[in-house]
């Protein structure tokens, strides 16, 4: 198992509460992307451990590039926000589960083992907008372009977590836009927050 968090003592802690698991035999530390990519490279890892929140870029985004690397794996993606865009972004994309780092130590190694023992873990999420799920009018790389649009994200800090230009970011902007049917970050916001995501 592979932890990757840009905070040594989440890892170490979670790292010191998994060797009391008979599950798990190996449990390994990163907190660097590249690291967790080279690291990928070198060992079989049954199970990644995902910060959705990595400095700069995320943990969507490494996990994409752990994927087109060859990794086969499962993963279980760690968060600090309470957001059901994020738990739907990880859902989409073939996640086992989510589990907020605000958990237990106990209820985050419940979950961990729950994935291994081939379960998945998710929050309980709801929201809707007019009556259709946000996630069947956005893709999901649009969910996380809205996420960070309304979390105050300039485009270039946007283009800059997820490996992609300023304009790309400007095209999903409006592709959210439209679909949405606003006119603002502002008016997107509270449409956000109205559909609890």
């Amino acid at each position: 198992m592979l932890i990757v968090d840009d905070h040594p003592l989440v890892g170490a802690a979670i790292t010191a509460t998994l060797k009391e698991s008979p599950l798990i035999a190996d449990t390994f530390f990163v907190s660097e992307p590249k690291a967790a990519l080279a690291f990928l490279r070198l060992r079989r890892i049954e199970l990644l451990i995902l910060d959705i929140e990595l400095g700069n870029t995320d943990g969507f985004s490494l996990y994409r590039r752990a994927l087109l690397n060859g990794y086969n794996g499962k993963v279980l993606f760690l968060s600090a926000k309470h957001a059901n865009h994020l738990i739907r972004i990880a859902a989409k994309l073939g996640a086992q589960g989510v589990i907020n780092k605000s958990e237990s130590l106990e209820n985050i190694s419940l979950a961990i083992e729950l994935v291994l023992r081939g379960q998945v873990y998710f929050p309980h999420d709801g929201g809707v907008y007019n009556k259709k799920d946000l996630d069947q009018i956005l893709t999901e790389r649009e969910f996380t372009v809205m996420g960070y649009l309304v979390e105050g994200l300039s485009n270039k800090q946007i283009g800059e977590k997820l490996f992609i230009s300023n304009k790309t970011v400007s095209t999903y902007k409006t592709k959210i836009f439209e679909k949405l049917e606003v006119d603002s970050v502002i008016s997107l916001a509270k449409l956000a927050e109205v559909a609890a995501v």
